[in-house]
């Protein structure tokens, strides 16, 4: 899947999550006494679109990166969206307390930014082990997200409260899951693309949605075949470019970006003699002993499957 496609993707997946929260809180709110309190509302709905958000994100994102889903990574990612956003609807209280009767538009934004940026937070603390940056762009994606949902939600919410309502949580949920998607896309400075593989299962999974990972300044990413349940984290798999050639090692090379350049290097159970002689890692047609530097378009071969690196940088 291309990187734009993902986009597209990530982003009716927040609008679906979205959408399950507000059906989730229009339910409880059905079914207890009604909430005198609005704080109360802001807490329930924070809190339960964190947990679809966190957890669908991470479910359909390792679905797309073409490893195995694992229920304990969903669970996990649910859980962490639940603590963003309890914590955004208890940060709120004293907020809605002081402004809700004077400003109720500047107070139903604030709610929403908060939530929005909170658990745009939490989900991208997943990818903090591979670039710290990556929890940056999706406070930021989510704080825009928040932002949206809570402009409509507080224009619409006098005319069309039931309409506004929902449409805040669908927008919110699209703006932090567009945000998480979109930065890395905008700021990246180089991607590595599928070309093609001689094992029929990676041909399969990759070839025909053209698939591209992006990499930005920063980032190291683990390269194998280890499947998702093999790997000891509980919340995101060991490998994040995961490709399922039986000629590729399940931790087979690392690739890291230095100051905007970028390197490929064996990993240490793909290294050494017995490494060399059992896996291939080849950067234009040359065998890859010690750190190699990747420059525009080069070719690599991994096992049999076939890469081309680009990057916005030519090399010198």
């Amino acid at each position: 899947m291309s990187l734009y496609q993902t986009l597209y993707f990530m982003s009716l997946v927040g609008g679906m999550a979205g959408l399950f929260s507000w059906a989730l809180v229009s339910l409880i709110s059905a079914l207890l006494p009604t909430f005198e309190a609005i704080w109360v509302a802001d807490l329930l709905s924070s809190t339960i679109l964190g947990g679809f958000i966190g957890g669908l994100t991470v479910g359909f994102t390792d679905r797309w990166a073409g490893s195995r889903v694992m229920p304990r990574y969903v669970v996990s990612g649910a859980l962490i969206g639940i603590v963003a956003g309890l914590f955004a609807g208890v940060i709120q209280i004293p907020i809605t307390n002081n402004l809700g009767a004077t400003s109720p538009l500047i107070t139903r934004v604030v709610a929403w930014m908060l939530a929005g940026s909170l658990i745009g937070l939490g989900v991208g603390l997943r990818w903090v082990t591979v670039n710290r940056m990556r929890a940056a762009h999706a406070f930021a994606g989510g704080l825009l997200g928040g932002a949206l949902g809570g402009l409509l939600f507080a224009g619409l919410g006098s005319r069309i409260p039931d309409f506004s309502q929902s449409m805040g949580f669908v927008l919110t949920g699209v703006g932090i899951c567009f945000g998480i998607t979109l930065a890395p896309i905008l700021l990246r400075d180089g991607l590595l693309q599928f070309i093609s593989s001689g094992d029929p299962r990676a041909q399969s999974k990759f070839g025909h949605t053209h698939k591209e990972w992006e990499l930005a300044d920063g980032d190291t990413y683990a390269i194998g075949s280890q499947a998702g349940d093999l790997g000891k984290t509980r919340y995101r798999p060991e490998v994040e470019i995961f490709i399922p050639d039986a000629a590729i090692g399940a931790r087979h090379a690392t690739l890291f970006g230095r100051e905007r350049r970028f390197y490929i290097a064996r990993h240490p159970d793909a290294a050494g003699e017995a490494g060399m002689a059992r896996y291939v890692l080849r950067v234009r047609g040359q065998t890859v002993t010690k750190t190699q530097e990747l420059r525009h378009n080069d070719d690599l071969m991994i096992g049999r499957t076939a890469l081309r690196f680009v990057t916005r940088k030519k090399n010198d």
